[in-house]
């Protein structure tokens, strides 16, 4: 059995915190994902009752999907992530949302109360078979407090993708948008990126390209902001479908769900992950090969 000495490991925790520096990679502990559904539960039928399983996490466990108005289905594989954009493997399948000619949702108790007072990070892909191409009928997820709206992401009536921020956390009493101008192109998987962030207001990307470590947001892609007249609101469920839950025109797909306290518990950018792992690797070599130099015993 190797030993090392401690000045060897000493050697080597030093390293691999400079590599992680260099690397510009967050620690684990800043890193934290509270939430994650990459839809890997059974396909073929419907998604209510149902929980992720590994590495699917949920804040508290337990709580399973309900859906209402209509068919909400776990379809066989995972959307592809778009090309050139940042985030992590996909597992899994994916959830389906279908046009029944009624107002049709899916929604998850996180099982407990998160505040816009602190900052976090939401992250999924979406994909619509055609736009709504009407004023309210939006497709994407919701944050829900007490069963009623707070924020939205995701497609809007136009087929633009929008943060809005329903009346109740405005404080002109009207809803306040942060539109990005990119169009929800039938049939094309997009990656959304979401911060809510009490300093900064709230932000959007739209497949994100890059990761600036230093700043620690996404880069690349579209994004749109608003920071202006908004109020700290709290929620406890996660909903897919419309924000007032309004009829969608054709399928609308889910997958790989993530809700984090950072952008890299979310998007890590790849090649990151790859520098950091592989100077891990070095140094671990490093410290290898100096201990079977020295031998038991031998000079620190």
């Amino acid at each position: 059995m190797t030993t090392y000495s401690p000045s060897s490991r000493g050697v080597l925790a030093s390293l691999i915190l400079t590599t992680i520096a260099l690397a510009g990679m967050p620690s684990v502990a800043t890193a934290t994902i509270l939430a994650y559904d990459p839809f890997n539960q059974a396909s073929g039928g419907s998604i209510g009752g149902t929980s992720s399983t590994s590495p699917g996490v949920w804040p508290t466990g337990g709580q399973t999907w309900s859906t209402a108005g209509g068919n909400v289905d776990v379809s066989a594989g995972s959307l592809s992530l778009p090309a050139g954009v940042v985030g992590l493997p996909t597992d899994g399948n994916r959830a389906v949302l279908g046009n029944t000619g009624a107002q049709v949702s899916a929604s998850r108790s996180l099982g407990t109360t998160y505040s816009s007072a602190s900052p976090l990070w939401f992250s999924y892909l979406f994909t619509q078979s055609n736009t709504n191409n009407a004023d309210g009928n939006n497709d994407g997820i919701s944050l829900l407090g007490s069963g009623t709206s707070r924020i939205f992401f995701g497609s809007d009536g136009a087929g633009d993708f929008v943060i809005r921020a329903i009346s109740g956390q405005s404080v002109t009493g009207a809803d306040a948008f942060a539109n990005t101008s990119v169009g929800a192109t039938s049939g094309q998987t997009f990656q959304l990126v979401v911060n809510i962030d009490p300093f900064t207001g709230y932000t959007m990307w739209v497949n994100p390209t890059g990761f600036n470590s230093v700043s620690g947001v996404p880069t690349g892609g579209t994004s749109a902001s608003m920071n202006s007249n908004l109020l700290q609101f709290s929620f406890d469920t996660i909903q897919l479908g419309g924000d007032d839950r309004t009829n969608t025109n054709g399928s609308v797909t889910f997958d790989e769900f993530r809700m984090g306290t950072t952008a890299v518990a979310v998007v890590p950018e790849p090649s990151t992950c790859a520098m950091a792992l592989a100077g891990l690797a070095w140094c671990g070599s490093v410290a290898f090969r100096r201990c079977r130099r020295r031998g038991p015993g031998g000079p620190a």
